[in-house]
């Protein structure tokens, strides 16, 4: 497989060389849990939906896990390797697959010892709690796949394997595919099949992207070391996507409680239809986001900062565009899409209810307009380890503004204002980032005269 030219490449060029791949595998990552939703709205109904919507904070504080380490590993080893320090890079991708593997081993086990707790911690009802269980217990002892899957794919870009990175994404979500239909509607195993078919696919791409680490076909591959100095620092890096995760559940984890308190188990089922609906479009802007990172952290490392710029403002004015575009589409689609995930006689049970879910979605997915801008110039202060401003933004369009909005809005619009809280933080976040765009101008890495 040819190799990219990160330092000669025309940056548009470069940019749709990294971000179609990524974008691909994305969309094929994001099927895990959206063909999780619709074969489990289908088979097993509404209470099993929002079961699935209780359990989902759990995904992003394994997912925060995995980015703690290895995207700020990911980055360092790209900008090593831009140094010409291979040995070095090899060394932080080490250091951060073991460490990744062991530990997300022992935290799965304790969570499934503690899954009750943890179930009724995420706010399921008595009426949820043993779908909610049946479904995490799986997880959890697949943790560890969930963590190394993602870790893999990302040094796989780093490494210059886009389309390796995208083809293992494929063939996971492809046996996710499968394995869902067999086990929910051939074998009948219930909730815990959709858990079940979301392991073994996330092994079969692990698998595949582990072959080319363990036979040395690139830059990176497995060596017999362990840095704690280079996890640390991998881990200082990582911090700013990692807490984006960990904010994400964290807000999850508050919308579910909120919504439980006023609407019960009919909110949550509205609002996880929204969320799985939601993961394609911040699927298609995170991918936007992953396309700058391995370009911009290489680029860095080189010195060749007016590269480093392009490669930015062409990735800020792409996610604008892409974010408008994914508005008008899903609200323009959006009646058509909800009816997948529900049940085929839910017109004679409760003919509201989809309607109730399209007006909750129009509202919600106001925030993917703005939503890129705040990924992009995160991923982009993350990639040239400006860790604090990357920090800054990240907090910022995860958790400052929504929460503050989802404590003060429910209590005069109710499910309403719950929905409105999302796109309102995300405004307040861009203006933010638009202040922190304007100070690099005039004095940081965005100055021209450097």
């Amino acid at each position: 497989m040819k190799k990219l030219d990160l330092k000669a490449t025309p940056i548009p060029k470069l940019f749709f060389s990294y971000f179609l791949p990524s974008l691909v595998a994305m969309l094929a990552l994001s099927t895990y849990s959206t063909i999780d939703g619709i074969f489990v709205g289908k088979k097993l109904g509404e209470n099993a939906l929002a079961a699935i919507g209780i359990a989902w904070p759990i995904f992003p504080v394994l997912i925060a896990f995995e980015l703690l380490f290895s995207v700020g590993g990911a980055a360092m080893s790209s900008y090593f390797l831009g140094k010409g320090k291979a040995f070095r890079a090899r060394i932080i991708f080490s250091s951060v697959f073991y460490f990744a593997f062991f530990t997300s081993v022992i935290g799965g086990i304790t969570l499934y010892y503690f899954s009750d707790l943890v179930a009724l911690y995420l706010g399921a009802s008595a009426n949820l709690l043993p779908l909610v269980r049946e479904y995490t217990e799986i997880i959890y002892l697949g943790a560890f796949v969930i963590v190394l899957h993602p870790t893999l794919d990302i040094f796989a870009i780093n490494d210059k394997q886009p389309i390796l990175a995208m083809i293992a994404m494929i063939a996971g979500s492809c046996m996710n595919i499968l394995l869902n239909y067999l086990f929910l509607f051939v074998f009948d195993f219930g909730i815990g099949g959709a858990a079940l078919a979301t392991i073994l696919g996330h092994s079969i791409g692990a698998c595949i992207l582990l072959q080319h680490f363990l036979r040395k076909k690139g830059d990176l591959f497995l060596i017999k070391a362990f840095d704690i100095y280079a996890l640390l620092m991998a881990t200082k890096n990582g911090i700013p996507q990692s807490s984006s995760e960990v904010s994400m559940s964290i807000m999850m984890l508050i919308f579910n409680h909120t919504i439980m308190n006023i609407t019960g188990d009919r909110g949550i089922a509205i609002y996880s239809v929204v969320m799985y609906m939601s993961i394609i479009p911040f699927t298609i802007l995170l991918s936007v986001a992953q396309g700058v990172q391995p370009i911009s952290s290489f680029n860095y490392g080189a010195n060749l900062l007016a590269r480093v710029r392009e490669i930015f403002y062409f990735s800020l004015k792409f996610s604008l565009l892409v974010g408008i575009l994914l508005y008008i589409a899903f609200y323009g689609l959006g009646s058509f899409i909800i009816p997948w995930f529900l049940q085929d006689d839910i017109a004679l049970r409760d003919s509201l209810l989809p309607l109730e879910i399209k007006e909750a979605m129009n509202v919600y997915f106001m925030s993917f307009i703005l939503l890129g801008i705040n990924l992009v110039s995160a991923t982009f202060f993350q990639s040239i380890q400006k860790t604090f401003i990357s920090f800054v933004i990240t907090l910022s369009y995860t958790l400052l503004f929504s929460l503050c909005f989802v404590l003060i809005l429910p209590k005069f619009y109710e499910f309403e204002g719950i929905m409105i809280a999302h796109p309102l933080g995300i405004l307040c976040a861009s203006i933010v980032v638009c202040g922190i765009i304007f100070n690099e101008r005039k004095r940081g890495i965005l100055k021209k005269s450097l």
